[in-house]
């Protein structure tokens, strides 16, 4: 039976076969061919022009299967994306910050898990686990979830886990910082106490591993240090610049990134706020922008790649510098919110280097960038030191000239302009007790340049000093006592800080919810004094009844509930770490009537969960029955954040 015959080759097979001379097979049974060598010349080298399509079908021969082994698959798909970046820069009008080619990609990962499936103990506040009994590290849980849809009440609670959380680890920093101050880098406090956290239990959200934002982290937050990202689980790894989940805990058996870290020490990094472009991990010496070898498609490298496959938000942390950190590094970190990986690519950087870059692009639907809300403060300061009103600013100095700061006034909202009708006072004026006869001389501390621990003073405070070097609250006190006006020592002494008025800028503003409120133009440090809250005093007797009550704006101190007891409290983690047993304190006896007289504490904002708190100050030979109303940061309140204070609403309204 007959066949067609083959058709004929492919142009290019037929251009490729005519290069080369074809010698037919010698026939068994014909006669011995002549022995005489026939010379052949060198045939040319093969050259085939690269393409895209080549690329793509490359590509997706090196498709790892899943029952490759591990070591072989990174290198399957190394060498993937190095097709990827060759079919990027083949590609007309391409760059090197192109997007993937259109690939096939693997199966997205199923469903996370709905809200009910993260269930936090309101008794632990943590991991669930009992610092009395825990003696081993708990173990991070494989099962992720995607928090969502959260009552109001839930976010007060989780706001108030956040917050314990981070005192707890400002606590314990601080201690172990008085112990060993000069701690170096291979002791660093703030690493001694997120771990003596994590060994306690204390890191937030170890039970599940969460994609996507974090319960009680708001978008804007500011930290000083990368171990306390761990502590309320915006981060994973307190050094690493890429958090994931291992491939371990991941039922596709491939890792997923959460959260990154940037703070623009790469030489390829770009960032423009709302779209940044990440440079991989390693490759990289310390200290340096420039690359001295490739990276590779492994560890948190391969799980970025693998969220922009899979489509997985990711958290942005950025860092910035800030010559005011107490971190060794003089950085601080602000969570900026979610953003999308949509390009990974791989290929020469800069450096010369083969290099992994990742394009992030911010989801919509979010509140301001953080580090924007930096940048408006910066301008807005300028423009304060330069005497520059800014538009819908009404007034540039609310106190005059009487505080160290200016008090700028801010309303875009409505033509109200209430707050220029009061009195500004910086602080009350209290009633002068009569001196008992026989007169007892009253003397304070002598030393000249500076108190220490053996100042009469500083002795009055149970439990030893009561700031740090750097000016902050090193823990709540009923009442704590500083130098006075009898006391020899300069207006520098550590035991004056609230005597030296305002050192971080403050504006009030006219808000749509608290009606007139207060916010930060500058970076508050946790322990800060931030103002004295001031007003007319008034000092109750037999006299006064409810009389005086009427027509009259009046905050009674006793009312602010004890958030002073919380400050520099470690004893849920270290129970050698306990505060002293303090005097009993009797408390004001008097009020503040700021109803003709106020200051810009007097128009700082309640909250549950506040930011601020009031410590009472007794200064030198004070009456002890009119201690000032020292108003202190709870937390790092970073610029254009509202301050809020507990008033003790809540408690008197439940009373009711």
């Amino acid at each position: 039976m007959g066949s067609s015959p083959p058709p004929p080759p492919p142009p290019q097979i037929a251009q490729l076969l005519s290069q080369f001379p074809i010698t037919p097979k010698p026939d068994p049974d014909g006669p011995i061919p002549s022995q005489t060598p026939i010379p052949v010349a060198a045939p040319p080298p093969l050259m085939l022009a690269l393409t895209t399509e080549i690329c793509d079908a490359l590509h997706r021969e090196l498709a790892p299967s899943p029952d490759d082994d591990a070591f072989f698959a990174r290198c399957l798909r190394q060498s993937q994306l190095h097709l990827e970046a060759l079919a990027a820069q083949l590609r007309p009008n391409s760059s090197s910050s192109a997007a993937a080619p259109s690939l096939p990609l693997p199966p997205p990962l199923p469903p996370l898990p709905p809200r009910q499936e993260m269930q936090l103990s309101r008794d632990s506040g943590a991991g669930g686990s009992n610092p009395s009994t825990t003696k081993k590290r708990a173990r991070p849980a494989a099962e992720m979830v995607r928090v969502a849809n959260l009552a109001p009440a839930d976010h007060l609670h989780y706001r108030a886990l956040v917050r314990r959380a981070r005192l707890t680890f400002e606590a314990l920093r601080v201690a172990y910082q008085r112990q060993e101050p000069a701690a170096g880098a291979r002791n660093r406090v703030d690493l001694r106490a997120s771990s003596r956290m994590l060994s306690a239990g204390h890191w937030l959200h170890r039970e599940v591993r969460i994609v996507g934002d974090i319960p009680g982290v708001l978008v804007g937050d500011a930290f000083y240090y990368r171990a306390e990202l761990c502590v309320v689980g915006l981060h994973t790894a307190p050094q690493a610049g890429i958090g994931y989940i291992p491939a371990s805990l991941v039922n596709e058996g491939h890792p997923v990134a959460t959260s990154i870290v940037s703070s623009g020490g790469y030489l390829d990094d770009e960032d423009t706020g709302d779209v940044l472009v990440y440079t991989g991990s390693g490759g990289r010496q310390r200290n340096r922008l420039d690359h001295h070898a490739d990276q590779t498609l492994e560890r948190g490298n391969l799980a970025l790649h693998n969220s922009y496959l899979y489509g997985v938000e990711v958290r942005v942390i950025r860092g910035h510098v800030c010559d005011q950190s107490p971190n060794p590094n003089r950085k601080v970190y602000v969570y900026d919110g979610l953003y999308r990986v949509v390009s990974s690519t791989f290929g020469p950087g800069k450096s010369g280097r083969d290099v992994c870059k990742f394009k992030l692009a911010r989801l919509p639907g979010q509140e301001e960038l953080g580090s924007k809300s930096w940048h408006t403060a910066k301008q807005l300061n300028d423009a304060m030191d330069a005497r520059i009103c800014p538009p819908r600013y009404i007034s540039l100095d609310l106190s005059k000239g009487a505080e160290v700061l200016r008090v700028p006034v801010c309303n875009k909202l409505d033509d109200d302009r209430s707050p220029l009708l009061f009195e500004y006072t910086v602080r009350p004026e209290f009633p002068v007790p009569p001196v008992p006869r026989p007169v007892r001389r009253l003397r304070g501390c002598h030393y000249a340049t500076g108190c220490g621990s053996k100042c009469r003073c500083e002795r009055k405070n149970t439990g030893g000093l009561a700031y740090n070097e750097d000016g902050t609250l090193v823990m709540g006190r009923p009442v704590v006592y500083e130098c006075g006006a009898l006391c020899g020592c300069p207006m520098t002494c550590v035991n004056r800080v609230t005597q030296r008025g305002m050192k971080h800028r403050l504006e009030v503003f006219r808000s749509n919810e608290t009606g007139w409120g207060v916010r930060a133009l500058d970076l508050i440090p946790p322990g800060a004094f931030v103002c004295e809250y001031s007003g007319d005093v008034v000092v109750m007797n037999d006299h006064s009844g409810n009389a005086l009550m009427e027509d009259r704006s009046i905050i009674d101190p006793k009312r602010f509930p004890e958030r002073w007891k919380e400050w520099g409290d470690a004893s849920a983690v270290d129970p050698s770490n306990r505060g002293p047993q303090f005097a009993e304190f009797a408390g004001p006896g008097y009020l503040l009537d700021v109803s003709q007289k106020r200051n810009v504490a007097c128009y700082i904002s309640h909250s549950c969960t506040p930011n601020v708190f009031i410590q009472f100050v007794v200064r030198g030979n004070e009456d002890e029955r009119y201690p000032h109303l020292m108003v202190f940061a709870m937390e790092t309140i970073p610029p254009m954040r509202e301050l809020s204070i507990d008033y003790g609403i809540d408690g008197y309204l439940s009373a009711s």
